[in-house]
């Protein structure tokens, strides 16, 4: 039965979302981040050299008679791979990477609300923008496109 509660109250109450991080903290994940990325990068362009290299005849012969294409083929590769290591991080820590844990940070977007895929994948791709690391001087493009923050973890537990 009704007990005079206000069943809106739910509705008017407003979602307080702590303050994002400030840029220092934004610097020392991107670091982080950008090198352990670099590394994965790396180790994973390795491996696929060690594979084309034991299964295909000829390879070696066939990157130097194919440059360009050679070089078409290893941007598309990297732009492919190295997001990634954002999409599985941030997708599978909820809105956390290795440089947020570090730090203690948390991407979340701007309604309080964790990442979704879809705000996974728009921060991780955003980020292959040709000078979208200098955006980070303001509000990065990764997070304004996609209408997320990185806020400290501990503010948003005790909110």
């Amino acid at each position: 039965m009704y007990q005079g509660e206000d069943i809106l109250k739910e509705f008017d109450d407003e979602v307080t979302i702590p303050d994002s991080v400030d840029m220092g903290v934004r610097f020392v994940n991107f670091i982080i981040d950008w090198l352990l990325s670099m590394v994965y990068l790396f180790a994973t362009a390795f491996c696929l050299g060690i594979v084309l290299g034991l299964t295909v005849p000829n390879f070696s012969y066939w990157i130097i008679e194919n440059r360009g294409l050679f070089k078409f083929l290893s941007y598309v590769f990297a732009y492919t791979v190295w997001p990634l290591y954002y999409v599985l991080q941030e997708g599978l820590l909820k809105g956390r990477t290795i440089g947020k844990l570090i730090t203690g940070t948390v991407a979340i977007r701007l309604d309080g609300q964790p990442l979704s895929w879809g705000n996974v994948f728009g921060r991780s791709y955003a980020r292959i923008v040709p000078f979208e690391m200098f955006s980070g001087f303001g509000t990065p493009w990764h997070d304004s496109w996609t209408a997320t923050t990185v806020v400290k973890k501990a503010d948003l537990v005790t909110m």
